[in-house]
């Protein structure tokens, strides 16, 4: 009688992704070493030297333990639920993060022990399911790869969506500075409802698109990107770059349609004056907010090396926003209560240099970003392989 059980098709290719991801993978079984050995070949997870080791030859102590195992391509056959729970622990004592794979009543320690305890849903256990944190409902290990990829792309995708928000928030609050740093001698340049339409109305769309971006073909290159979400260099990219430049726009915008109608500093302008000078400011944050959705959907690439048709809901997203911005600028109903009232000319002209203006900065910025990570010094050189440039190690992690 002859038995066979080959891996699924798509297995050897989910390998090397993980490879690819700085993933590393081991094969813990209770198989005869030569069946894993055998299988482990067949999907290209043995590594070079070719360790194949079984549950009686693991060391005793966990450190020991943790040692031998901590490379890629580790396949420990003929182990005992006691093994499986050591090597969780030991390699979760070296700093990693675990997930471990199981179906039986006997895997139910180890799921517990791993950060991440995966369980068969189809072939699997009551007990394995109740003890693993994520159930697998196909048993297919292509399904876990697909998983790590979404959650790196969410990862990142909240990176852009806190980006783009905060950003708003600096042009937001400017206005506000300038007026009370200056006494009131330099009028608002936006009301308070105006900034509620900015945050509810026109950034809403773009900012929900921005959080569905689809996954970088990069994300999964390099290792998995950890730590807070607000990091200084989220942080440094808002409040030094894309924050500063759409906020100068927007006050130098306002004060200037305000020169051209005849205000001198400290003289309070005509109630319409102010109302052109204000539609101005709001008109030059939306564009400014307009331009930062593109600039955001990357954090190493510039917006015109990225395909526009890669998010149609950002595209659908942009329309709706400069439709919001006409009605929230030309229908008297809605721009009487708000205080502003459609720009001239010239405060549409100086509104929409916000576009260029995010653009070009954050076009420079990350220019000047990737020339410092791949320097030509020897320690930037190893930074620069330690950690690609690409949008693989940025974006997508």
């Amino acid at each position: 009688v002859g038995l066979e059980d080959p891996p699924r098709d798509d297995v050897a290719e989910a390998i090397a992704t993980c490879r690819r991801a700085g993933i590393r993978l081991a094969m813990v079984t209770g198989d005869h070493p030569g069946t894993a050995r055998a299988i482990a070949a067949v999907v290209g997870l043995l590594d070079p030297d070719v360790l194949v080791l079984t549950g009686a030859e693991l060391p005793a102590a966990d450190a020991a333990l943790g040692e031998l195992l901590d490379r890629d391509g580790v396949v420990v056959a003929r182990v005992t639920p006691e093994d499986k729970l050591r090597i969780a622990r030991a390699l979760r004592g070296r700093g990693h993060v675990v997930a471990m794979t199981g179906d039986g009543v006997n895997d139910g320690p180890a799921l517990r022990e791993a950060d991440i305890g995966v369980a068969m849903g189809a072939s699997g256990t009551d007990v394995a399911r109740e003890a693993a944190d994520v159930v697998l409902l196909d048993d297919h290990f292509a399904t876990i790869v697909t998983a790590v990829e979404l959650g790196r792309a969410t990862y990142a995708n909240i990176r852009r969506f806190l980006t783009y928000h905060l950003t708003d928030n600096v042009a937001e609050l400017t206005p506000f500075l300038a007026w009370a740093v200056s006494g009131g001698t330099i009028p608002l340049a936006l009301s308070v409802l105006q900034v509620l339409a900015l945050d509810i109305g026109t950034d809403l769309l773009p900012a929900l698109a921005l959080g569905a971006e689809p996954a970088n073909p990069r994300t999964m290159r390099g290792p998995a990107r950890t730590g807070a979400l607000l990091d200084r260099r989220l942080l440094g990219r808002v409040f030094g770059v894309l924050g500063p430049v759409q906020a100068t726009v927007e006050m130098a915008a306002f004060t200037a349609v305000l020169a051209l109608g005849g205000w001198a500093v400290g003289t309070e302008p005509p109630a319409a004056l102010l109302a052109a000078a204000s539609g101005t400011a709001f008109a030059a944050v939306v564009l400014g907010q307009l331009a930062n959705a593109f600039a955001c959907r990357s954090e190493t690439r510039w917006a015109g090396r990225l395909a526009w048709p890669g998010n149609r809901l950002l595209l659908g997203a942009v329309a709706a926003e400069l439709v919001m911005l006409l009605a929230f600028l030309g229908l008297p109903f809605l721009a009487d209560p708000l205080g502003g009232s459609l720009p001239p000319l010239e405060g549409w002209a100086l509104a929409a240099l916000a576009i260029p203006a995010v653009i070009g900065a954050d076009a420079l910025h990350k220019a000047l970003r990737a020339r410092r990570t791949t320097g030509t010094s020897p320690r930037a050189q190893g930074r620069a392989a330690l950690h690609p440039a690409g949008d693989g190690a940025e974006d997508g992690r």
